[in-house]
Protein backbone atom coordinates (compact mmCIF):
# COMPACT_ATOMS: atom_id res chain seq x y z
CA UNK A 1 0.00 0.00 0.00
CA UNK A 2 2.85 2.39 0.92
CA UNK A 3 5.38 1.62 -1.84
CA UNK A 4 8.18 3.12 -0.38
CA UNK A 5 11.12 3.80 -2.48
CA UNK A 6 13.67 2.44 -0.18
CA UNK A 7 14.41 -0.31 2.12
CA UNK A 8 15.56 2.05 5.08
CA UNK A 9 11.80 3.41 5.07
CA UNK A 10 10.60 0.01 4.80
CA UNK A 11 12.69 -0.75 7.86
CA UNK A 12 11.45 2.19 9.73
CA UNK A 13 8.05 1.88 8.99
CA UNK A 14 7.81 -2.38 9.72
CA UNK A 15 9.80 -1.21 13.19
CA UNK A 16 7.23 1.42 13.81
CA UNK A 17 4.02 -0.49 13.30
CA UNK A 18 5.29 -3.85 15.30
CA UNK A 19 5.94 -1.21 18.28
CA UNK A 20 2.33 -0.08 17.86
CA UNK A 21 1.05 -3.52 16.94
CA UNK A 22 2.31 -4.55 20.80
CA UNK A 23 1.25 -1.03 22.25
CA UNK A 24 -1.09 1.55 20.06
CA UNK A 25 -0.20 4.41 23.12
CA UNK A 26 3.44 4.28 21.78
CA UNK A 27 3.32 8.12 20.69
CA UNK A 28 7.31 8.27 20.14
CA UNK A 29 6.53 5.38 17.22
CA UNK A 30 3.05 6.45 16.42
CA UNK A 31 4.57 9.65 15.12
CA UNK A 32 7.79 8.25 13.86
CA UNK A 33 5.56 6.10 11.44
CA UNK A 34 3.51 9.39 10.66
CA UNK A 35 6.33 11.09 9.80
CA UNK A 36 8.06 8.22 7.78
CA UNK A 37 5.13 8.22 5.79
CA UNK A 38 4.95 11.59 4.52
CA UNK A 39 7.33 11.06 2.21
CA UNK A 40 5.88 8.06 0.21
CA UNK A 41 4.33 8.36 -3.12
CA UNK A 42 0.63 7.77 -1.75
CA UNK A 43 0.76 10.55 0.71
CA UNK A 44 1.44 12.97 -2.24
CA UNK A 45 -0.91 11.46 -3.88
CA UNK A 46 -3.10 12.30 -1.12
CA UNK A 47 -1.98 15.73 -0.81
CA UNK A 48 -2.53 16.33 -4.81
CA UNK A 49 -5.87 15.45 -4.28
CA UNK A 50 -6.55 17.79 -1.57
CA UNK A 51 -5.11 20.62 -3.29
CA UNK A 52 -7.49 20.52 -5.83
CA UNK A 53 -10.88 19.69 -4.14
CA UNK A 54 -13.04 22.68 -4.61
CA UNK A 55 -13.75 23.36 -0.92
CA UNK A 56 -10.16 23.32 0.00
CA UNK A 57 -8.29 24.33 -2.62
CA UNK A 58 -8.90 27.84 -1.61
CA UNK A 59 -7.53 27.55 1.62
CA UNK A 60 -4.07 26.16 -0.14
CA UNK A 61 -3.92 28.89 -2.04
CA UNK A 62 -4.01 31.50 0.52
CA UNK A 63 -1.59 29.32 2.73
CA UNK A 64 -4.82 30.35 5.74
CA UNK A 65 -4.09 30.44 9.15
CA UNK A 66 -5.75 32.61 11.66
CA UNK A 67 -5.54 33.37 15.35
CA UNK A 68 -4.94 30.74 17.77
CA UNK A 69 -5.79 31.97 20.97
CA UNK A 70 -4.38 31.02 24.46
CA UNK A 71 -5.76 28.22 26.38
CA UNK A 72 -7.32 31.02 28.96
CA UNK A 73 -8.71 32.87 26.44
CA UNK A 74 -10.93 30.05 24.64
CA UNK A 75 -11.83 28.88 28.36
CA UNK A 76 -13.71 32.48 28.65
CA UNK A 77 -15.50 32.62 25.40
CA UNK A 78 -19.11 32.08 25.74
CA UNK A 79 -20.05 28.51 27.29
CA UNK A 80 -21.06 25.71 24.11
CA UNK A 81 -18.62 27.77 21.66
CA UNK A 82 -16.26 26.36 19.57
CA UNK A 83 -13.39 27.97 21.49
CA UNK A 84 -15.00 27.29 25.46
CA UNK A 85 -15.40 23.22 24.06
CA UNK A 86 -12.12 23.46 22.55
CA UNK A 87 -10.20 25.10 25.62
CA UNK A 88 -12.08 22.91 28.05
CA UNK A 89 -11.18 19.91 26.55
CA UNK A 90 -7.24 20.78 25.98
CA UNK A 91 -7.03 21.86 29.87
CA UNK A 92 -9.06 18.55 31.06
CA UNK A 93 -6.87 16.55 29.19
CA UNK A 94 -3.64 18.24 29.94
CA UNK A 95 -2.60 18.98 26.37
CA UNK A 96 0.00 20.93 24.84
CA UNK A 97 0.24 21.46 21.56
CA UNK A 98 1.33 18.65 19.04
CA UNK A 99 5.27 18.43 17.36
CA UNK A 100 5.18 20.32 13.89
CA UNK A 101 5.53 17.14 11.21
CA UNK A 102 9.11 16.49 10.66
CA UNK A 103 8.89 17.20 6.53
CA UNK A 104 11.38 16.01 4.24
CA UNK A 105 13.41 18.74 2.04
CA UNK A 106 11.35 17.91 -0.84
CA UNK A 107 8.22 18.82 0.87
CA UNK A 108 7.62 22.16 1.02
CA UNK A 109 5.13 25.17 -0.47
CA UNK A 110 1.84 24.24 -0.45
CA UNK A 111 2.25 20.44 0.94
CA UNK A 112 4.14 21.38 3.53
CA UNK A 113 1.31 23.87 4.42
CA UNK A 114 -1.21 20.89 4.17
CA UNK A 115 1.05 18.89 6.60
CA UNK A 116 1.36 21.80 8.95
CA UNK A 117 -2.67 22.40 8.95
CA UNK A 118 -3.55 19.17 9.86
CA UNK A 119 -1.31 18.79 12.39
CA UNK A 120 -2.36 21.87 13.97
CA UNK A 121 -6.07 21.49 13.31
CA UNK A 122 -5.77 17.60 14.78
CA UNK A 123 -7.07 18.23 18.53
CA UNK A 124 -9.71 20.63 17.47
CA UNK A 125 -10.91 18.03 15.17
CA UNK A 126 -11.43 15.89 18.13
CA UNK A 127 -13.65 18.48 19.74
CA UNK A 128 -15.81 18.76 17.01
CA UNK A 129 -15.86 15.53 15.96
CA UNK A 130 -16.88 14.43 20.30
CA UNK A 131 -13.66 12.10 20.47
CA UNK A 132 -11.43 11.81 23.70
CA UNK A 133 -8.31 11.28 23.99
CA UNK A 134 -8.53 7.58 24.78
CA UNK A 135 -6.74 4.28 22.73
CA UNK A 136 -10.57 4.60 21.07
CA UNK A 137 -11.18 8.14 20.56
CA UNK A 138 -7.99 8.50 18.78
CA UNK A 139 -8.41 5.34 16.54
CA UNK A 140 -12.09 7.23 15.81
CA UNK A 141 -9.91 10.27 15.12
CA UNK A 142 -8.17 7.89 12.77
CA UNK A 143 -10.72 6.70 10.64
CA UNK A 144 -12.07 10.11 10.26
CA UNK A 145 -8.82 11.22 8.88
CA UNK A 146 -8.72 8.00 6.78
CA UNK A 147 -11.38 8.48 5.10
CA UNK A 148 -11.71 12.36 4.49
CA UNK A 149 -8.05 12.41 3.72
CA UNK A 150 -6.66 8.99 2.60
CA UNK A 151 -3.91 9.54 4.63
CA UNK A 152 -1.82 6.40 4.75
CA UNK A 153 -0.03 7.04 7.95
CA UNK A 154 -3.78 7.08 9.35
CA UNK A 155 -4.77 4.00 7.98
CA UNK A 156 -1.47 2.25 9.52
CA UNK A 157 -2.55 3.13 13.07
CA UNK A 158 -5.76 1.98 12.33
CA UNK A 159 -4.17 -1.37 10.72
CA UNK A 160 -1.90 -1.69 14.34
CA UNK A 161 -5.25 -0.99 16.48
CA UNK A 162 -7.06 -3.80 14.96
CA UNK A 163 -4.10 -6.11 15.48
CA UNK A 164 -3.28 -5.20 19.28
CA UNK A 165 -7.16 -5.78 19.35
CA UNK A 166 -7.16 -8.98 17.87
CA UNK A 167 -4.65 -10.09 20.89
CA UNK A 168 -6.10 -8.18 23.49
CA UNK A 169 -7.77 -10.52 26.17
CA UNK A 170 -10.55 -7.35 26.91
CA UNK A 171 -10.77 -4.97 23.97
CA UNK A 172 -13.82 -3.16 26.02
CA UNK A 173 -12.66 -3.37 29.29
CA UNK A 174 -14.22 -1.36 31.95
CA UNK A 175 -16.76 -0.44 29.65
CA UNK A 176 -14.22 1.22 27.72
CA UNK A 177 -15.43 2.05 23.89
CA UNK A 178 -14.45 -1.30 21.62
CA UNK A 179 -11.51 0.10 19.25
CA UNK A 180 -13.76 -1.72 16.26
CA UNK A 181 -16.28 0.00 16.79
CA UNK A 182 -14.32 3.37 17.36
CA UNK A 183 -13.09 2.29 14.05
CA UNK A 184 -16.31 1.62 11.98
CA UNK A 185 -18.25 5.03 13.94
CA UNK A 186 -14.88 7.49 12.31
CA UNK A 187 -14.99 6.29 9.05
CA UNK A 188 -18.40 6.58 8.44
CA UNK A 189 -18.59 9.92 10.32
CA UNK A 190 -15.73 10.86 7.43
CA UNK A 191 -17.53 10.15 4.79
CA UNK A 192 -21.20 11.80 6.13
CA UNK A 193 -19.19 15.03 7.25
CA UNK A 194 -18.67 17.94 5.05
CA UNK A 195 -14.34 18.22 4.69
CA UNK A 196 -12.89 19.12 8.20
CA UNK A 197 -9.74 20.47 6.38
CA UNK A 198 -11.95 23.26 4.66
CA UNK A 199 -13.25 24.97 7.42
CA UNK A 200 -11.46 28.09 8.50
CA UNK A 201 -12.09 27.50 12.01
CA UNK A 202 -10.02 30.61 13.69
CA UNK A 203 -13.56 32.53 12.32
CA UNK A 204 -15.44 30.95 14.60
CA UNK A 205 -14.10 30.42 17.97
CA UNK A 206 -17.12 31.85 19.23
CA UNK A 207 -19.46 30.09 17.33
CA UNK A 208 -21.58 27.71 19.13
CA UNK A 209 -19.96 24.54 18.40
CA UNK A 210 -24.08 22.89 17.69
CA UNK A 211 -23.77 25.25 14.77
CA UNK A 212 -20.23 23.84 13.37
CA UNK A 213 -21.52 20.65 13.46
CA UNK A 214 -24.61 21.59 11.83
CA UNK A 215 -23.01 23.25 9.09
CA UNK A 216 -20.35 19.87 8.67
CA UNK A 217 -23.59 17.97 8.37
CA UNK A 218 -22.93 15.66 11.66
CA UNK A 219 -24.91 16.84 14.49
CA UNK A 220 -27.17 13.91 13.86
CA UNK A 221 -24.66 10.90 13.23
CA UNK A 222 -23.55 12.01 16.85
CA UNK A 223 -26.29 11.32 18.48
CA UNK A 224 -25.23 7.63 17.88
CA UNK A 225 -21.85 8.29 19.07
CA UNK A 226 -20.42 5.41 21.42
CA UNK A 227 -18.78 7.99 23.54
CA UNK A 228 -19.40 10.40 26.32
CA UNK A 229 -20.13 13.93 26.14
CA UNK A 230 -16.47 16.25 26.27
CA UNK A 231 -15.81 18.69 28.72
CA UNK A 232 -18.25 21.44 28.45
CA UNK A 233 -20.33 20.05 25.68
CA UNK A 234 -23.68 20.36 25.72
CA UNK A 235 -26.34 17.35 25.32
CA UNK A 236 -25.93 16.24 21.58
CA UNK A 237 -29.43 17.21 20.17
Amino acid sequence: MIAPTNRSLLKRLAVDLAALCSDPNDLDHAFDLLNATYSTDVAQAARDRLKTHPAISPLVSQRYWGDWPALSQLIAMPAGSLGHVYGLFKASQGLDDLPPPELPDAIRGDDAYLQMRIRQTHDLWHVVAGLPITLAGEAAANGLTTEQLRWPGSALLIAADLVHRVSDADPAEGGAVDVGVAIAYGLNLGAQAQPFLAQRWEEGWQTPLSQWRDRLGIRRLLQSSPFPLLPGEAVRD
